[in-house]
């Protein structure tokens, strides 16, 4: 998934410049499981989110989910849930996940797909297509475009009903639990 990323910051007078303009180089196509992709656009290391160093912090951080008092931008496109329940390679898809979504893959239940819970306050913000949100005792809301969902550090799960493609936008605080 390529999202392009411009990043502001200061020259040595303290006057606003562009940093980079460049696509965001944490980002992934899985191939097992067509139309989903991740893009982690932007992580911040300390809760200023100020960065101290014109290094990406994206690559610096193992983790996909911020810590306590970090902040981490990611983009995802989720296909139909026929699709992303019946990778073409199971075994080559899982391990696939497990690589590119470190930190986050771990949060999903095994017995339960989709189902995850993460130490973030996440703000969620439909982009295209169309997404049901799933909350562990059964409960579902429909999302449409431009919908905002305040996600709490619930147990919940992401399911895409439709015949294309979704597009959202997750915006994790991280959290204490």
């Amino acid at each position: 998934m390529k999202i392009r990323r411009l990043v502001t910051g200061h020259d040595a007078s303290g006057h606003a410049i562009f940093l980079s303009d460049e696509t965001a180089p944490r980002e992934h196509d899985f191939g097992d499981i067509p139309g989903h992709g991740i893009a982690q656009v932007w992580i911040t290391d300390t809760s200023s989110g100020s960065p101290t160093t014109t290094a990406d912090p994206t690559l610096r951080h193992a983790s996909i989910l911020p810590g306590p008092g970090q902040t981490s931008l990611l983009v995802v496109s989720l296909p139909p849930d026929d699709v992303m329940t019946a990778p073409l390679n199971p075994i080559r898809a899982y391990s696939e996940l497990a690589e590119k979504l470190p930190g986050l893959f771990e949060c999903f239940e095994a017995d339960n797909p989709g189902m995850h819970k993460t130490p973030t306050l996440d703000y969620a913000v439909l982009l295209e297509g169309e997404l049901w949100l799933e909350l562990d005792n059964g409960q579902e809301k429909r999302l449409a475009p431009g919908d905002v969902v305040i996600q709490n550090g619930t147990r919940h799960a992401w399911r895409n009903k439709s015949d294309r493609v979704a597009k959202a936008v997750f915006f994790m605080v991280g959290v204490e639990q």
